[in-house]
């Protein structure tokens, strides 16, 4: 079998387990029995379609899973309440989404007319209607639109070792020196460890409450992303490096960590202070301590002095004088 298909076919049978977790969670929702994390499993059951429909280019399933999710969003994060019109609304579109990954699968069609009703009434709920659809289901707070790529899979050779490794450079941001008087400008490198999105946790969520505190530029570096027919579903590959222009303090910044800091590699620097995660008169004994968990490792210098043969004990500060 062609190695696409087999994955195309993997997605699908992924989707009937989505399908099944989000169907028990809205029947739950509609009961009045959901608590929040059940809300949040369907969220995440929906995203995950749309996520694995856009890298095959499933126009219409994308599109209606969007609006789907936003919807969820709206209901996980308090601004939409969940009244009983609400969760109705939200199991008849369970089962229209059902229609299109069935088509999708099938290579059948959906019926328009009741796909464009269901998608009227699900953008009634977060005030949408008549609008323009937008990026095909993308997500707009940061610009990803689903591309079509072409691939070779007769070529089976691997990327060269150095360039998938995870300890390799984010590309360089090209942005301006900043302002000493201005804003703080904050310079962020995050990367998951596989341990995060085995907890559920997703890095675009991260991403979108940072893009909350203020201005982003957002660069991501796939340099681990092994070929197509090696990809693992349980490994994280992909980091960010992202600068954050914000009056916000570190606190603020490592805040939006703070559930998902212990699966993740994470430097936060404040480039305002001369490379300082914050300027040390105004650090917290917390900060502080946070600051120096995510300073990088020197190994050679580590491994020299375990072997006895390198690097000196640097000199102790002299006490200050009374």
């Amino acid at each position: 079998m062609d190695p696409f298909e087999s994955i195309k076919q993997t997605f699908f049978q992924e989707c009937d387990e989505l399908l099944t977790d989000a169907e028990q969670g809205l029947l739950a929702m509609e009961s009045g029995d959901a608590d929040s994390e059940t809300i949040n499993a369907v969220f995440r059951a929906v995203h995950s379609v749309k996520g694995g429909a856009g890298a095959f280019g499933l126009e219409d399933l994308i599109r209606f899973a969007h609006v789907f999710e936003t919807v969820m969003d709206e209901v996980r994060s308090g601004q939409m309440a969940l009244t009983d019109e609400v969760a109705k609304t939200l199991l008849r579109a369970f089962d229209v989404l059902a229609d299109h990954v069935n088509a999708a699968r099938d290579g059948g069609k959906v019926d328009e007319a009741r796909s464009s009703g269901m998608l009227g009434e699900l953008k009634a709920l977060i005030g949408q209607e008549g609008e323009e659809e937008e990026d095909l289901g993308g997500d707009e707070d940061f610009g990803f639109v689903p591309q079509a790529f072409a691939m070779d899979l007769e070529d089976d050779s691997a990327a060269p070792a150095a360039e998938l490794s995870l300890d390799a450079p984010a590309p360089a941001l090209d942005a301006p020196a900043p302002d000493a008087a201005g804003p703080n400008v904050w310079r962020i490198e995050f990367a998951p460890k596989s341990e995060m999105y085995g907890k559920a946790n997703e890095a675009g969520l991260v991403l979108r409450e940072l893009a909350r505190l203020g201005e982003t530029e957002v660069v991501y570096d796939d340099s681990s992303l092994p070929p197509l027919d090696q990809l693992s579903a349980e490994t994280a590959y992909l980091r960010w490096t992202i600068r954050l222009t914000s009056d916000c303090d570190y606190e603020a910044v490592h805040e939006v960590f703070e559930f998902v800091e212990d699966d993740c590699d994470l430097t936060i620097v404040n480039e305002n202070a001369a490379g300082d995660a914050a300027p040390a008169a105004e650090m917290t004994d917390d900060e502080r301590a946070a600051a120096s968990a995510s300073a990088p490792l020197d190994l050679d210098a580590l491994l020299a002095r375990v072997s006895g043969g390198g690097a000196a004990e640097p000199a102790a500060p002299e006490p200050a004088p009374e």
